[in-house]
C-alpha cells in the first residue's frame, strides 16, 4: 500500500502523537509499504529506510493568537495554522498516488477529503484527543474510516461525531523501553542524596499536564525528588511554585528529553507520577515507563486507567489532589517487596502495547477500508 501520514507537528514537536507517527512509519516500510509523511517545515526528521518526508511552510498559530478576535479561540487558531500549511500540501498530497491518507487531528479533515476527490486516496482519521471545532462535524460523516486511541477517546469521538471510531492503541518501541541496570551517576548528577527517592514526571508542561500537583505532592514525601522532564508554556510558574514552595533544590528541570535518552531516567527513578486531569486520552509515557519495569502513580483520569493494571503495575489517585498522590507513593516507596512485584508485572503488562501488534491492526484497519470502498 502507498500510504500518507499526515500531520503537521510530527516535524516540528516532540509529544506522544508525533512518537506516533514516527513508528507507524517505520512499522509500515519495514513491511514493504510505501511510506510519505506530510509535516510542517521544522527540526525534526527521523525518517528510518523506506520513509519519506516531505515538509510544508505554515503560519504559526501563535500569529492567529495574537489577533484580538482570535485570542482565546485556541481551536481556531490551530485550525487555520493547519490549513496554511495544506495550501502548500495539497498538490503533493492528492497527487501521490496514495491508497490510505492517515490523519492524526480533525483539522486536517478538509485537505485530506479535498485530495481524495482529486486522487482517489482513502481517509483514515486517528483520534488521538478533544481537537473538535465548529464545522468538523459535516467533515467527519464523509471520512471512510476512524479509529481512537483509548475507549475513553472512542466515546468521546462518537458523542461529537455519531460514530464510534475502532479502538487501536498507541504502540512503543519494546527494544528501546526494556529494562535495565539503574544509573547511579545520574542520580549524582541530578545531586541526589544517596537513598533520596526519586519521582519522575515525563510529558509537556501545560497546565492541564497536572505538574502543580505532583509539586505539592512532593511537600509531604520527605527527602523524595522530582524530575521534570519536558518543557512547555508552564514553565515559568511551575519554577516560581517549586520557589515558592521551598522545594527548588528537591525540583530539577531537565528541560526537553530526547526519546531515546528516556530509559535512563525510567530505569533510574523510583517511580512515574502521572498527574493530567484533562485532555488525556492514551499516556504513551505510563507505557514506556512501565516497559522499563517503573511502577506508575497515575490520575484517574482519560485513559490512563486503561494502560495502568492497576494494582498489580502501579496505582491511581483522584486527579488533582496531591494528598492522594503523597498516599500512593508512599504506599510503594514504603513497602519494597510490593514495588518490586510491580516492577516485574510492568514490562509483562507494557507487551501488549508492542509495535508490530499495534501495526498488525493498523493494516488490517487499512485493508478493510481498501475492501469496502
Amino acid at each position: 500500500m502507498r500510504v500518507a501520514l499526515y500531520n503537521l507537528t510530527t516535524t516540528t514537536r516532540f509529544g506522544g502523537v508525533e512518537s506516533f507517527v514516527w513508528d507507524l512509519a517505520r512499522e509500515l516500510a519495514a513491511r514493504d509499504h510505501t511510506v510519505t509523511v506530510f509535516g510542517g517545515v521544522g527540526p525534526r526528521r527521523e525518517a528510518g529506510p523506506g520513509v519519506r518526508v516531505l515538509t510544508f511552510p505554515f503560519v504559526p498559530r501563535t500569529f492567529f493568537q495574537a489577533l484580538p478576535p482570535l485570542r482565546r479561540a485556541y481551536a481556531e487558531a490551530k485550525l487555520l495554522e493547519r490549513l496554511t500549511m495544506a495550501v502548500a500540501a495539497l498538490p503533493a498530497l492528492s497527487r501521490g498516488g496514495y491508497d490510505i491518507i492517515h490523519l492524526q487531528k480533525p483539522y486536517d479533515l478538509g485537505p485530506a477529503l479535498l485530495a481524495r476527490r482529486i486522487g482517489g486516496a482513502r481517509v483514515l482519521l486517528g483520534c488521538h484527543g478533544e481537537d473538535f471545532y465548529r464545522g468538523d462535524t459535516l467533515l467527519a460523516r464523509q471520512i471512510d474510516g476512524a479509529v481512537s486511541c483509548s475507549h475513553f477517546n472512542a466515546e468521546t469521538v462518537a458523542r461529537r461525531y455519531g460514530a464510534r471510531p475502532r479502538v487501536i492503541f498507541n504502540g512503543i518501541d519494546m527494544g528501546l523501553f526494556r529494562p535495565g541496570a539503574s544509573e547511579p551517576a545520574l542520580r549524582r548528577a541530578l545531586g541526589l542524596p544517596d537513598g533520596a527517592p526519586l519521582l519522575l514526571f515525563v510529558g509537556r508542561l501545560q497546565p492541564w499536564k497536572g505538574v502543580e500537583t505532583a509539586m505539592r505532592a512532593l511537600a509531604h514525601i520527605p527527602d523524595a525528588h522530582l524530575a521534570v522532564a519536558g518543557d512547555g508554556e508552564d514553565r515559568g510558574r511551575l519554577t516560581a511554585l517549586a520557589h515558592e514552595l521551598g522545594l527548588s533544590s528537591r525540583t530539577h528541570f531537565l528541560g526537553a528529553v530526547e526519546r531515546v535518552a528516556l530509559p535512563r531516567f525510567y530505569r533510574t527513578a523510583d517511580l512515574l507520577v502521572a498527574t493530567s486531569h484533562a485532555s488525556e486520552t492514551f499516556g504513551i509515557g505510563l507505557v514506556e515507563a512501565q516497559a522499563c519495569g517503573l511502577p506508575v502513580v497515575a490520575s484517574r483520569f482519560g485513559g490512563f486507567p486503561e494502560v495502568v493494571a492497576e494494582g498489580r503495575t502501579g496505582l491511581l489517585f483522584t486527579p488533582r489532589d496531591p494528598a492522594a498522590l503523597a498516599e500512593a507513593a508512599h504506599a510503594l516507596l514504603n513497602d519494597p517487596a510490593r514495588w518490586a512485584t510491580m516492577a516485574a508485572a510492568a514490562p509483562v503488562w507494557a507487551a501488549q502495547f508492542a509495535w508490530p501488534a499495534v501495526t498488525d491492526r493498523v493494516e488490517a484497519v487499512y485493508r478493510d477500508l481498501l475492501r469496502r470502498f
